[in-house]
């Protein structure tokens, strides 16, 4: 049975979940990852370059092949070399930054796709809810037309949905009329879903008179071309 003292004595490494989740992604095979966990953890411990016989050893491998190791992980640029001055005197450590920056990568990657992949999502239901409300498919000068609004003028298509919704409200199913509105809302500096309930209340509340006390209807016809 082990020993508490023994425990206490090995000392423990702290390595972020992040590495064992991305080094697969980072072209890491699970040699690569315990010989960058074995420099790591005696950088933790305030050897900052390593015997590598020593790791050799610790690994149960031979010279040569820890060597290729740390080879392979200077090429994939998850750890450098760098020479640091102390004491007046030149030393080699080695330097663990670059694989964080790399996972920071992958990550920023992911949430970028992640983005894209919903953007295009809604651009679909977008043209769906066009298609819908028209009551028939869509020519491609509309077509055209909506995705200038999106790429050219980047109204979002929640914003291009809500202006539509609009539209039906006041009985105006056409694109002239719906980018009449988007246009009106470009100029009141209305640029989300959020901002378009904002400008509603606000009407709201200039048109209803003092001593009114019924309720505002939850849906409003607010013409959107007329001003305040």
């Amino acid at each position: 049975m082990l020993a508490l003292e023994d425990y206490l004595a090995a000392g423990q490494t702290v390595v972020s979940n992040l590495i064992l989740d991305h080094y697969h992604e980072l072209g890491l095979n699970s040699d690569e990852l315990v010989f960058w966990l074995q420099l790591y953890r005696h950088h933790e411990q305030g050897d900052y370059f390593p015997d590598l016989n020593q790791i050799a050893k610790e690994m149960g491998l031979r010279q040569q092949k820890v060597f290729e190791l740390l080879n392979q992980l200077v090429l994939k640029q998850v750890i450098k070399i760098e020479t640091v001055t102390v004491d007046n005197k030149q030393q080699d450590h080695y330097l663990f930054t670059p694989i964080f920056e790399k996972i920071a990568q992958l990550i920023e990657q992911s949430k970028n796709k992640d983005f894209e992949n919903s953007h295009q999502e809604a651009v679909a239901q977008l043209f769906q809810h066009f298609q819908q409300e028209f009551g028939r498919p869509l020519s491609s000068f509309e077509y055209e037309r909506i995705a200038q609004w999106l790429e050219e003028d980047k109204y979002t298509p929640e914003l291009i949905t809500l202006a539509l919704k609009e539209a039906v409200l006041n009985n105006a199913r056409s694109l002239q009329y719906i980018e009449s509105i988007l246009s009106s809302w470009h100029n009141k500096n209305i640029r989300s879903p959020q901002d378009v309930e904002n400008e509603k209340n606000r009407y709201q509340k200039n048109k209803q008179k003092p001593a009114e006390a019924k309720e505002i209807p939850s849906i409003s016809l607010h013409n959107w071309l007329e001003g305040d």
